[in-house]
């Protein structure tokens, strides 16, 4: 009996050892960097950042102002076919602070159309505005134009070169504070989400696995937002082998 409980005790230890070492493989696979208030943690290496200017966003009502709003894109590429990530996100170091500051209301417009699933609320007066938008694949310089300019400046000035075609998913959460966090990824393969199902119709070119995937990114946008820390954990990025021959659309 005792030498079974010590073989036992043994391969629990084991066990344990092994965990141990795969979970601490895992952290080092994850990247951090800072945007205003928000840790934004992104899974995996290769990731580059590339830090971009401030700006204000200015706001109106019973009192006016301005937010000031910082800005960073990550960039990870494949030495395969793979493809190209981007990740753009935009956060604020401090909301109005609520109280005698004053607080902020929306009036948001969140809903799919026949280009684009939506999923967020609506509503005049709202205390909060929440959004998730995924995108069909559309031409790169087409979606940075009416998306984010500014990866149109650092094309223009050689910083960042993008490949022709992306896919598009993007998750904004503000609240009445005027804290928010807006979250936008850029994909030239569709993304893996291992098999997550969506029973929503969904318009064409939309890939499932990208509102499943946009989903996760909601939640974890939203938890950002409200937590203290303003801790935001992207949920993995993989990405499908591109099928061979595809091409932007308009």
């Amino acid at each position: 009996m005792k030498q079974e409980q010590r073989k036992m005790c043994g391969a629990v230890v084991k066990v344990l050892v092994g965990a141990g070492m795969l979970l601490g493989a895992l952290a080092a696979q994850a990247v951090e960097f800072s945007v205003g208030r928000v840790g934004v943690e992104l899974a995996g290496d290769g990731w580059k950042e590339i830090p971009l200017p401030d700006r204000s966003q200015a706001f109106g009502g019973e009192k006016e102002g301005a937010l000031s709003i910082q800005g960073k894109l990550y960039l990870r590429e494949s030495t395969g076919r793979e493809g190209q990530t981007l990740v753009l996100v935009s956060a604020n170091s401090g909301g109005l602070g609520g109280g005698s500051a004053g607080y902020m209301t929306y009036n948001p417009v969140c809903h799919s159309d026949e280009q684009t699933f939506q999923e967020g609320n609506e509503g005049f007066s709202q205390r909060f505005a929440q959004c998730l938008m995924v995108l069909p694949r559309y031409s790169s310089e087409s979606v940075f134009k009416t998306l984010a300019p500014e990866v149109l400046l650092l094309q223009a000035s050689g910083e960042l070169s993008y490949q022709p075609g992306v896919y598009t998913v993007m998750s904004r959460h503000a609240i009445s504070t005027g804290s928010f966090v807006d979250v936008m990824v850029f994909v030239t393969a569709p993304i893996n989400a291992d098999g997550a199902a969506v029973t929503d119709t969904l318009p064409k070119g939309v890939p499932p696995a990208h509102v499943a995937w946009g989903r996760q990114l909601k939640d974890a946008v939203k938890s950002s937002v409200y937590s203290l820390s303003g801790r935001l954990v992207v949920p993995p990025i993989r990405l499908e082998q591109p099928p061979s021959g595809s091409k932007g659309g308009g």
